[in-house]
């Protein structure tokens, strides 16, 4: 979608916003001279779905009960702004597995929201893998509404210099005896900026709520970022919810083994990034689509 001239009537999110802190939205828009957006007419709309529908950019889905899908999105790497909006009902016993790929794009803008809302025993599995852009903003919303539904988040993020992710997500337990797996993995580079943002909400009525979320990063220079926030907002008492976050350096007893055994450096570190990641990406069933994404991986890192 290429930065045409026409009025957003509406205004974006920039640094002031908590939520978007590490993320300007709004700087990122004008930096492409779309004219700048005046005070919003409907405050509350979501300002990515707000985008996308003012470029009439929003996708809907809808499972039948039992019903399985794989949907593969992959996002063209064009200049310019592209803002897609995306809703999904997973209807009972329904299973959704979507697959998100964002290659590297050094003049683009990139805002996705995907809203899951998931009915009683219904599955829902995500996997992201994103390499970056200008602007890159990959939101998911999940909504557990019949009790026993499952979600499993998973997302890699491979960024170097110029490149900018942000991977924010939500998971809403309403009821009760809902699973959510939650594992992000990524490295930065040198000018690389990653952000990582996950929340679980569990009401008050939704017992026996289990939610694990996990979030690794690798700094791969001094000049790299990473920026995370993991939270958990509990009314309800009887449930297993955790998180864990961590950001370092790739282990240097394990590339020390590896040099020792006559393995060049820049192989070995490409080896345990792709090791570090690998478990973001195991959820794929589709062996050719699982090593088609471990390719693209393996070219970011021998770069």
């Amino acid at each position: 979608m290429g930065a045409a001239k026409a009025a957003i009537p509406f205004a974006l999110p920039n640094r002031r916003v908590e939520a978007w802190k590490w993320s300007d939205l709004a700087r990122s828009v004008e930096a492409l001279a779309l004219t700048p957006p005046p005070a919003a007419p409907h405050p509350t709309l979501h300002p990515i779905l707000a985008l996308a529908q003012f470029y009439g950019r929003n996708d809907s889905l809808s499972l039948a009960p039992g019903e399985t899908l794989l949907r593969v999105e992959r996002i063209d790497p064009q200049a310019g702004l592209t803002a897609k909006g995306f809703e999904a009902l997973v209807a009972r016993d329904a299973h959704l597995h979507r697959v998100v790929i964002q290659p590297f794009a050094a003049d683009a803008v990139i805002a996705l929201h995907g809203r899951i809302v998931l009915e009683a025993g219904a599955r829902y599995t995500q996997t992201i893998l994103a390499f970056g852009a200008r602007f890159c903003r990959i939101e998911t919303e999940i909504v557990h509404q019949g009790a026993g539904a499952q979600a499993r988040l998973n997302a890699a993020y491979l960024v170097g210099d110029g490149a900018h992710v942000d991977l924010t997500s939500l998971a809403a337990h309403h009821i009760d005896h809902g699973v959510t797996r939650q594992i992000t993995k990524g490295a930065a580079r040198a000018g690389g900026k990653a952000v990582f943002q996950g929340k679980f909400y569990v009401a008050r009525g939704a017992q026996k709520t289990d939610a694990q979320m996990s979030h690794d990063g690798l700094l791969l220079d001094e000049r790299a970022e990473i920026n995370s926030k993991p939270e958990l907002e509990i009314y309800a008492d009887d449930v297993a919810c955790a998180h864990g976050n961590s950001i370092g350096a790739l282990d240097g007893q394990a590339l020390f083994y590896l040099r020792q055994r006559g393995m060049p450096l820049a192989a070995a570190r490409a080896l345990l990034i792709e090791a570090h990641i690998a478990a973001a990406l195991e959820d794929i069933e589709d062996e050719a689509l699982q090593e088609s994404l471990r390719l693209e991986a393996r070219s970011w890192l021998t770069a």
